[in-house]
């Protein structure tokens, strides 16, 4: 059975539509490995395992190891990943992705409004 941090090491990497193998590659042990990490209980990679997961991955070791997740209950994965990519945006890239929002959404004001 998953653990936890398995759970949550399989999410983030479908999130970037990777394959086992390609985790793997990149961090420098085998498909295996990895399989073991999601899927077997009481797995404890090592600190620099971990940065290498979350460096090929995306997001922070906190992201991997579940300690933003915990402190922001409804934050999935996915919601972590997307931010972090928000975050790095220039202003003009963030003010293009909030009229395309607002084009596809409406506006949270617009919606106040109607109430």
């Amino acid at each position: 059975m998953a653990s936890a941090f398995g759970l949550r090491l399989r999410r983030l990497r479908e999130a970037k539509k990777l394959t086992l193998q390609q985790v793997a590659d990149a961090v420098g042990c085998t498909k295996a490995y990895i399989w073991e990490l999601e899927m077997k209980e009481g797995q404890r990679p090592s600190a620099e395992r971990v940065h290498a997961l979350a460096k090929v991955l995306g997001v922070t070791m906190e992201d991997v190891m579940g300690d933003t997740l915990d402190k922001v209950p409804q934050a999935s994965p996915e919601d972590v990943q997307f931010f972090r990519e928000y975050a790095g945006m220039t202003d003009e890239e963030k003010q293009r992705y909030r009229q395309a929002l607002d084009l596809m959404f409406g506006s949270r004001k617009d919606e106040a409004g109607k109430a």
